[in-house]
């Protein structure tokens, strides 16, 4: 009989613990940006590959902020920059940012980033090949509450590449008659599951302005042939930005470790019980 109470005890604490977990409904998130010089790579802009880069040509890699071109404004020994025209740059945007989101709700802002594409960077001047972007979002169950210390984080990576500006050989030299569009392009998804408090989620992200590019396009980027890719391009002499945002899912439930361990715990009990049994009768 105390093993029927054991069992019994078992299936009510386990039907407890399952009434309890709720799934989350509401969520307290924040996501930050910050590129990785590490991987952040330049190469000279000139006609002849592996050519030096002028001079008059340098770079800065900061973890907000990627900037290349020339070091003067023309003619003057004023420093170059982004606002005078003279060097391009990739920055990153409100970030850290944060808030509050709903399960299966509307999507809500992450980090953003723009591209600062300037005409008068110089010829043959270092300009940015690659780079990667590595951020965080950290996730913490709202509603129902959630004990301390129950936080996720997640991270993802995302990568741009800048194709040479040639026109000569321009993927969209149909609308790009003199000077061809810088091509950024995203490498990896930007979606996937997580478990939470014995419920499994899905986590999709979004970037404003991501269309599937021309395989012209991918394969300048450093892309297989045929391999398709998704990314934006900026004219020259234009800035772009694309904001990210992200939304959380239900995916469908996930039994807890804790609530199988207490399953198993009852059966032991009856197989017991049982070995108890035969033992008598024999």
């Amino acid at each position: 009989m105390r093993y029927f109470k054991l069992l019994a005890t078992a299936v009510a604490v386990f039907a407890a613990t399952a009434a309890s977990a709720a799934p989350v409904t509401k969520w307290t998130y924040s996501v930050s940006s910050a590129f990785d010089i590490s991987a952040t790579q330049y190469v000279p802009s000139g006609t002849t590959p592996g050519a030096p880069a002028s001079s008059d040509s340098m770079y800065d890699s900061q973890t907000n902020l990627l900037q290349w071109g020339r070091k003067f404004v023309p003619g003057t020994t004023t420093a170059g920059s982004i606002e005078n025209g003279n060097r391009s740059g990739l920055g990153i945007n409100n970030s850290p940012n944060g808030g509050t989101t709903d399960t299966n709700g509307a999507l809500v802002a992450a980090n953003s980033y723009t591209h600062y594409n300037n005409m008068s960077i110089g010829a043959n001047s270092w300009t940015l090949s690659r780079t990667v972007i590595n951020a965080s979002l950290t996730l913490s169950g709202l509603e129902p509450e959630v004990g301390p210390g129950k936080i996720l984080t997640q991270n993802y990576q995302v990568r741009f590449v800048e194709t040479p500006n040639n026109a000569t050989n321009c993927p969209t030299k149909d609308t790009d008659t003199t000077l061809c569009s810088d091509i950024f392009t995203i490498v990896g998804g930007l979606g996937e599951n997580f478990t939470y408090e014995g419920y499994e989620y899905g986590l999709q992200f979004v970037a404003t302005g991501f269309t599937e590019l021309l395989p012209k396009q991918c394969e300048l980027a450093g892309f297989a042939v045929g391999t398709s890719c998704f990314g934006f391009s900026t004219p020259e002499g234009e800035d772009y930005t694309s904001q990210f945002s992200f939304r959380i899912t239900r995916a469908g439930e996930v039994p807890e470790p804790a609530s199988i361990a207490l399953i198993g715990a009852g059966l032991l009990g009856l197989a017991g019980l049982r070995r108890r049994q035969q033992k008598s009768k024999a």
